[in-house]
């Protein structure tokens, strides 16, 4: 079973969220990508609860045969590390080859991650970005990280938790069901 990971705070989950994961899904011939909601991450904060996230992630995915929403890591009290992460999913499926999709903005950042080495050791990072536009790979952590040229969509949780704030434009940058979602609980208004 070959599974790719992409992880994210999905505050909200947009389109080119879906892009990435089926962009990598063809290329890297995974049996399926899951999309790992965080929890606490240790890098960044979130606007919503993780019972919203979670729930916008699965009605992004709803639709996709091979995306699932795995949630593990707003079950856990505390900071999320994906090297822990990734030794339960080792503990939990041992045969499976994990590939690691991140943006190649975090890629950069990935020598400063809790315990890098050891997550860079349990999957195969695959920094995703736009076609001549490689990530900067000059730190020896990340020598084996693979690259990934996906369509590039200049669309951002940050700017859509903006947007739906002041009444902008939202239609087609997120599924019509995570924009009900949104709107039927109120996200993202000040």
């Amino acid at each position: 079973m070959r599974v790719g990971l992409l992880g994210g705070t999905f505050d909200p989950p947009h389109i080119a969220h879906l892009v990435v994961a089926e962009w990598a899904r063809v290329a890297l011939e995974l049996d399926e990508v899951r999309f790992l909601v965080a929890g606490d991450p240790w890098m960044k904060d979130s606007a919503s609860d993780a019972t919203h996230r979670v729930a916008m992630t699965e009605l992004a995915v709803a639709d996709h045969e091979a995306f699932r929403v795995d949630d593990r890591e707003t079950r856990r009290e505390g900071p999320t590390y994906t090297a822990e992460t990734l030794e339960e999913l080792h503990g939990e499926e041992p045969g499976a080859s994990w590939f690691f999709l991140l943006g190649a903005d975090a890629v950069e950042k990935l020598p400063a991650w809790h315990r890098a080495a050891d997550a860079v050791a349990l999957a195969t990072f695959v920094a995703v970005g736009r076609s001549g536009y490689p990530p900067v790979l000059d730190h020896e952590l990340l020598a084996d990280v693979a690259h990934l040229d996906v369509p590039h969509l200049a669309v951002s949780s940050t700017g859509l938790r903006q947007a739906f704030r002041e009444d902008g434009p939202v239609r087609y940058l997120v599924p019509a069901s995570v924009e009900r979602y949104i709107r039927e609980h109120g996200l993202y208004r000040s």
